[in-house]
């Protein structure tokens, strides 16, 4: 599986925090917890 993680406040199509601005994220840290789930930990940064 991929995964793309996404923030879009401007430009989606329908998007969840209508006017917020677009933010990239940066992958901080991944690990696998047990029974394999994947915790993900982001840093949002405003989108240039």
């Amino acid at each position: 599986m991929t995964i793309f993680p996404a923030i879009t406040g401007r430009t989606g199509a329908s998007p969840i925090l209508r006017g917020a601005d677009d933010l990239d994220l940066e992958l901080l840290e991944s690990r696998t917890l047990d029974g394999g789930t994947l915790e993900v930990v982001y840093r949002p940064t405003l989108h240039r």
